[in-house]
């Protein structure tokens, strides 16, 4: 049975709620990380090379979750769309 307007309004904000939360914690994980290796490189047990290519990776890693995410809230609005929600 569809959601009304006001649980899919209510639906929404909560799931965008979650989004951010989700978003700031993947920001914040790749902050820390990118710390933590560059401690690596001030310590010289990482080349600075190496690190850039470390960094990155994780960086696409993190951005590929995100991606997924966005994947599904625009599966979400296409199943609202469809009268499915």
């Amino acid at each position: 049975m569809p959601l009304t307007d006001e649980e899919w309004r209510a639906f929404i904000n909560e799931y965008n709620g979650a989004m951010n939360d989700v978003e700031i914690d993947l920001r914040a994980a790749l902050e820390v990380l990118g710390l933590r290796i560059q401690a690596l490189v001030n310590r010289g047990e990482l080349h600075v090379l190496e690190a850039d290519s470390l960094y990155e990776t994780i960086r696409e890693s993190l951005l590929r979750v995100q991606g997924r995410l966005n994947m599904h809230g625009r599966r979400i609005l296409q199943l609202r769309s469809a009268g499915e929600l």
